[in-house]
């Protein structure tokens, strides 16, 4: 996680992505009280800001709850997924593009690509979730599904231009940013 971030910060984060059991975006609320019963409102909030302020998490203020309601983010899974699961959301999307290269048409149904990879759905997701925006959003498969981040891609041959020419973790990344 992000060394600068407060220790509250670091704790409410991993507690989250270690809610996230399958690797998907999830939400929060009060409940994060609860599971920190130690802190009180105002720590808990400031915390939850700090994370946003680092795009790990997004913040939407409702009338009612102690807290805003919490949407944790890929950027999340990326920054705390090696301590948590031992595994690099990164490098593992590096290993999803070169699967996608090798048979395109594994893109156009996600749980085809999960099977191949061998990978559970935790460490599958956030790695195919970084895959996405290097793809237009019209081969997108937009239908949401509830096991994965989206039911698939439709990758055409400027697409495999794209994940040819990410030999590296790091410039997936930036295509990703």
């Amino acid at each position: 996680m992000h060394e600068h971030l407060s220790d509250l910060a670091q704790l409410l984060g991993r507690h989250m992505a270690e809610h996230c059991v399958d690797g998907l975006s999830r939400h929060f609320g009060d409940e994060l009280l609860e599971a920190f019963p130690l802190e009180d409102r105002k720590s808990v909030s400031l915390a939850l800001a700090e994370l946003e302020a680092y795009g790990l998490v997004t913040l939407s203020r409702v009338v009612g709850p102690a807290l805003p309601r919490v949407l944790t983010t890929v950027e999340l899974f990326i920054a705390s997924d090696v301590a948590i699961t031992g595994h690099d959301p990164v490098e593992d999307s590096v290993a999803l593009a070169r699967l996608l290269l090798e048979r395109p048409d594994l893109g156009r149904n996600t749980g085809d690509l999960e099977e191949v990879s061998g990978w559970k759905r935790r460490r599958f997701n956030p790695a195919f979730a970084l895959l996405i925006p290097s793809v237009p959003d019209g081969r997108v498969r937009k239908p949401f599904h509830p096991d994965y981040p989206t039911m698939g891609i439709m990758l055409a041959e400027e697409d495999l231009v794209t994940l040819r020419r990410c030999p590296s973790s790091a410039h997936l990344a930036q295509l990703a940013a």
